[in-house]
């Protein structure tokens, strides 16, 4: 079953109805995938591009003027503002690096959901045994509210949001990060898979896809249900989650890190198609 964590919990993505239509597609050895919408990528683009520039732009006349000044104080505090608007800067050049890397360093396919696994740019098919768990984690409400406070972290929110900060993301946790990492083909983007401590074997993989930046709202919900039907059908731990306090939980739990907690055993394989009867 998907558990549904995070306190009081979303409206999930998961009910009968759309299980059903799901179980009916795979049944039919269908797959699924989802690939960038160009429009949204390129809206991202070119709005971190133009953030970037007029923050180099503002930073450095505001340097030049209080080193005309040339009173101390200053001076420390522009060349402080100089370091951190730097920084910002960067930061909003390296989003679509960001946003492309678990793509494999293009927008087009996202992610395909079969019964033979799960489709990336990076590994072609990533065997439904090697997934460990998946979280579907929606951050929308409680963005959504905190974006509409009239305060700085407020503005800072709404501001993050225009420039491709994500709300629902798909968070996989995958067995034996370094032979995963060994079967990406282009070296550059092996971190798109990042580790986590397994204290039982070889690091977990963590693979983390921000949905709703670069996708519709509509591929958003589907491929969120499509992946959570099959990690149902194949007795994966699955969550349906408002944040990233599920994934820490249930992660360190699965890895064996918590001193107090009894690592749950890993799913037996399922053979054949599971949604024939």
């Amino acid at each position: 079953m998907v558990r549904v964590g995070g306190g009081a919990g979303p409206v999930t993505v998961l009910d009968d109805a759309t299980r059903q239509s799901w179980q009916q597609f795979f049944a039919q050895e269908g797959r699924f995938d989802v690939h960038h919408d160009a429009d949204r990528f390129r809206t991202i683009e070119r709005r971190n591009l133009r953030d970037a520039i007029v923050l180099i732009v503002f930073v450095v006349v505001v340097l030049a003027l209080v080193l005309l000044w040339g009173r101390v104080g200053p001076i420390i505090l522009g060349m402080l503002l100089f370091v951190v608007g730097g920084t910002l800067a960067l930061v909003l050049l390296r989003r679509r690096l960001a946003l492309l890397r678990p793509a494999g360093g293009a927008p087009g396919l996202l992610l395909g959901v079969s019964n033979s696994g799960l489709h990336t740019p990076l590994v072609p098919v990533i065997d439904w045994t090697s997934v460990r768990a998946v979280f579907a984690v929606d951050e929308s409400a409680r963005l959504e509210q905190k974006r509409g406070q009239r305060t700085v972290a407020g503005t800072a929110e709404v501001w993050a949001a225009g420039n491709g900060k994500a709300t629902r993301h798909l968070w996989f946790l995958l067995e034996d990060a370094p032979a995963l990492r060994s079967q990406v083909t282009d070296r550059r983007w092996a971190k798109g898979f990042e580790t986590f401590t397994n204290a039982n074997g070889p690091a977990f993989a963590q693979y983390v896809l921000d949905l709703d930046t670069v996708l519709s709202h509509d591929d958003t919900r589907k491929i969120t249900a499509a992946v959570l039907v099959q990690a149902e059908a194949r007795g994966i731990h699955a969550v349906e989650s408002l944040g990233a306090s599920d994934f820490t939980h249930d992660a360190s739990m699965l890895s064996g890190v918590t001193d107090d907690g009894v690592v749950p055993p890993k799913p037996a394989d399922v053979l054949g198609n599971p949604f024939r009867h």
